[in-house]
């Protein structure tokens, strides 16, 4: 999954050992989007800490609506929010509006903080950043986007993780912010954080069609502390992906197994202890290895969505488990939950964890097979394979079809390590298949093996 940022960057990064395991275009500036908002929570934090802002100060803004959609006619409404609230609202659900509003509340002026902000920068020695305004969406015409690079990106990072306040709310799946005459539920953007509560906490996503889609998430398992960066992503799918990947497959090779709260056998850690070794002798990238997997039960997460009437109890009673463990999965502080809302349970599942890995020499050859990165839902029962002869010559083994169905998360690279003598080349003469995208879950294709 690595080779999905061959023309992009990232980086992840051991705070244990204060070591960059695997880096891309490390010190090479690239537009960053809204990650420019880590910069303000940096100032804000430290702001609050120096005694003079507060959490609780008070900031006032008039808005103007629509009555509705089709309507010309508006209203105009004064909402207060405490800094907090601002706070989780640039950092959870990237309100560039915030942005604004902590700036004028600590500097007086949007202009007067972004200059704070690149005095900032320069201050923690990120030479190659660059902000021009505190939100992250483009520059004006003759100005230059927000840019940065990935090393000066990770010197942000280690600052904020020294601050458990902004991590408590990074790590919110769904925030709810007052704002003077009622609330709003924001949703977290990093899905990250939804996916692995207790684990990723943090950091911030960003978007804009020169940057695409970035992430700086940081997780935490058995106190051992992760940072992981991909800037330049195609969507936010691969972009999680990316991310996850690189994450869930380095906490495997420390021996503490992939993300969630799964237990790994000796053997695995054994055998992961090893691919670090290599790792650390040869300076190799940490995703170029192939891995054996084998399958197990474990918890992962669902998503369920909110129906009309339904609460909190209803939900639990479904899945079995407490009103408590729902409000602590996803983040709720009170028992309010809207329709439509998505919550996040969890449930036993199949999963494939790794029992061996060995480095590949040659990682770029399996860039065409990198996974889809759209979304899929369809989740497949495998069927017993049929199986049908392949005419040979005399001189070779005589070789047979089975057909393999599709799960989610397949490539063409990964069904051909389940069946030994396969090849991709081979995967897609057999399939007549062009585009290694195009393979779907759900769906079936052949797979020759030696009979």
């Amino acid at each position: 999954m690595i080779t999905a940022l061959r023309k992009f960057a990232g980086l992840i990064y051991d705070c244990t050992t204060n070591t960059i395991v695997w880096e891309k275009d490390l010190k090479y500036a690239y537009p960053i989007a809204s990650l420019t908002k880590m910069m303000v929570a940096l100032i804000a934090i430290e702001e609050i800490k120096c005694g003079t802002v507060d959490w609780q100060d008070q900031v006032s803004v008039t808005k103007t609506y629509r009555k509705s959609k089709r309507s010309k006619r508006t209203y105009t409404v004064n909402e207060t929010y405490s800094l907090e609230s601002l706070l989780k609202m640039a950092m959870i659900p990237s309100n560039n509006e915030a942005c604004g509003l902590i700036g004028k509340h600590i500097s007086g002026s949007v202009e007067t903080f972004v200059t704070r902000m690149n005095q900032k920068a320069a201050a923690l020695g990120m030479t190659q950043t660059f902000y021009s305004n505190p939100s992250g969406l483009p520059a004006g015409y003759g100005s230059l986007d927000n840019s940065s690079s990935p090393y000066d990106l990770l010197k942000l990072s280690t600052e904020l993780i020294k601050y458990p306040e902004l991590l408590s709310i990074t790590n919110i799946a769904f925030a709810e912010v007052e704002n003077g005459h009622g609330y709003n539920v924001y949703r977290n953007h990093n899905h990250l954080v939804m996916d692995y509560p207790g684990e990723v906490d943090g950091l911030k996503t960003g978007y804009t069609k020169n940057a695409k889609f970035c992430l700086v998430a940081t997780a935490k398992k058995n106190d051992h502390r992760l940072i992981a960066i991909a800037l330049g992503a195609s969507n936010p799918w691969l972009r999680n992906q990316i991310v996850g990947e690189m994450l869930n497959n380095y906490y495997t090779q420390v021996g503490f197994g992939p993300r969630g709260n799964q237990k790994v056998d000796p053997l695995v850690a054994k055998a992961d202890r090893k691919t670090v070794n290599e790792i650390a002798s040869s300076n190799v990238p940490v995703m170029n290895q192939e891995i054996v997997y084998k399958t197990v039960t474990s918890i992962q997460k669902k998503a369920h969505i909110v129906k009309s009437g339904q609460t909190l109890s209803d939900i639990a009673d479904k899945y079995n488990c407490s009103v408590n463990e729902l409000k602590k999965w996803n983040g709720l502080k009170s028992s309010r939950i809207l329709k439509n809302q998505s919550l996040y349970v969890r449930v036993h599942v199949k999963k494939q964890i790794p029992v061996s890995t060995k480095v590949i020499d040659n990682y770029d050859d399996c860039e065409d097979n990198a996974e889809d990165c759209a979304p899929q839902n369809v989740a497949g029962k495998q069927e017993t394979p049929k199986t049908e002869q392949l005419p040979t010559s005399q001189n070779k083994p005589a070789l047979k079809v089975i057909y393999h169905q599709v799960q989610p998360g397949d490539t063409l690279w990964k069904i051909a390590q389940q069946y030994p003598g396969t090849s991709v080349d081979q995967l897609k003469r057999i399939n007549k298949i062009s585009n290694s995208k195009d393979l779907k879950a759900g769906s079936k294709i052949k797979v020759s093996v030696n009979s």
